[in-house]
């Protein structure tokens, strides 16, 4: 069930769509900015509470095992886990009630081995429970460099507006330019949007900020791809990157469940045997 802010995104979205055709271009240009932003919101929304949910489900199977498993010694820290459960679950609770103009939920800390989690308190005498670092991502599968060969071959014969920026762009991510080819490719989404080369400039784009290590705005990217084209060409390579760089971000969560959506929707897909690959290494640690 979607949240009320996640509504009222599409909404606006929507709202903003319908203006299109009325607007001076100076107003088109910065509703088009506006429709980027939000749709950014939207997927960070869903992705947050898919995030909450699976730690929720986390935290109460681990309770569950330290009830039955542990006796008295295991008192301390199952009170802890259990204040945790409960005020995750009020974070849920609250999300998907999605009451307007409120703050976002506080989210409650994270599984232990976790980026900002804390430890569990201990039985006298106990060990804390170790904390496993975050996977290392694994090797380079991403197939981009073959698809910029095969892109720069095509857009040498194309032809149509804004195909010498689209051009300029490809050869920038070539010779390793990234800054210039996101520039280059930034350029023509926003004076061709309608183009058919807007979802590969938006792929290439998405993996020069990934190369930069600019990780966020890659995942922005990729994200905002695949909610455009989520039968495109580029649509489970986005997803295998984007999974990559929340693992660079030692974000295990949204790195599984991305791969989950990857394996879900596009099962057939050359990068779904390299998602399953990954996602046995995430569980690993």
């Amino acid at each position: 069930m979607r949240n009320y802010s996640t509504y009222c995104a599409a909404g606006l979205i929507l709202m903003a769509g319908g203006l299109w055709g009325c607007a001076p271009r100076a107003d088109m240009e910065q509703m088009e900015n506006n429709q980027f932003q939000m749709r950014g919101m939207v997927a960070s929304d869903r992705q947050q509470m898919e995030k909450l949910d699976l730690r929720l489900s986390r935290l109460e199977d681990r309770l569950q095992e330290m009830q039955h498993g542990e006796g008295e010694k295991s008192d301390s820290r199952v009170g802890a886990l259990d204040d945790r459960v409960a005020k995750l679950e009020s974070a849920v609770t609250s999300m998907r009630a999605g009451a307007p103009g409120g703050a976002p939920p506080a989210v409650a800390p994270g599984m232990p081995g976790e980026a900002g989690a804390p430890t569990l308190p201990t039985a006298p005498g106990e060990a804390p429970p170790a904390v496993e670092p975050a996977p290392v991502a694994p090797a380079e599968v991403s197939r981009w460099r073959a698809d910029l060969d095969q892109e720069i071959d095509a857009a040498a014969k194309a032809t149509g507006s804004g195909v010498k920026v689209y051009r300029q762009g490809l050869e920038a991510m070539k010779n390793g330019g990234y800054a210039g080819a996101i520039e280059k490719f930034a350029a023509f989404q926003k004076k061709y949007p309608k183009s058919p080369l807007t979802e590969p400039s938006e792929y290439f784009s998405a993996n020069a900020f990934y190369e930069l290590g600019k990780y966020d705005q890659s995942i922005l990217q990729f994200n905002d791809l695949v909610m455009r084209f989520p039968k495109g060409r580029f649509a489970s390579a986005a997803l295998l990157r984007e999974a990559q760089a929340f693992v660079q971000l030692k974000d295990r969560i949204d790195a599984r469940l991305t791969l989950q959506k990857l394996v879900a929707d596009h099962a057939d897909a050359p990068e779904a045997s390299a998602a399953n690959a990954m996602m046995r290494d995430l569980e690993k640690d």
